[in-house]
């Protein structure tokens, strides 16, 4: 009786050790490089006639580094977004300098054809069969006057 007490015990162990192993070769090691901005809240832009214009830094960042310099696109979400192209300019691509993985983007408002509610305008890095556009960008610019 003894040993079926011991048997069973042991046999109970190696069922709760066993079951409790994690199997992690599901992870697949071979991704794409994923970019995309930083700042993941609403930035809201007010302008009027004495600040007509806002150079605002838009921070980005790469998933991984690179020993070459990379050009990445950056696009309008045109269905996400409602606000005259005259009221905003940008560099349509950015340039990540070899061995690095973040960078700055200019974004310039201007107080054209703008109302006195925020309109939305969203920014995202373009897809490819390389690369995954990560966070989007979330502007809203509307005018004090």
């Amino acid at each position: 009786m003894k040993n079926i007490t011991k048997l069973v015990t042991i046999l109970a162990v190696l069922m709760f050790v066993t079951s409790c192993s994690t199997d992690y070769d599901d992870f697949n090691s071979v991704r794409n490089d994923t970019i995309g901005f930083t700042i993941s809240a609403t930035l809201e832009l007010p302008l009027s006639q004495n600040n007509p214009e806002i150079n605002f830094p838009l921070s980005y960042f790469v998933s991984t580094s690179s020993s070459e310099e990379r050009t990445f696109n950056v696009v309008v979400v045109e269905d996400e977004s409602d606000l005259p192209s005259e009221s905003y300019s940008f560099d349509a691509s950015v340039v990540v300098p070899a061995n690095e993985r973040s960078g700055i983007l200019v974004f310039s408002a201007y107080n054209i054809n703008l109302t006195n509610e925020y309109r939305p305008l969203v920014l995202e890095f373009e897809s490819s069969s390389e690369v995954t556009s990560g966070n989007r960008m979330n502007i809203a610019l509307k005018t004090n006057d």
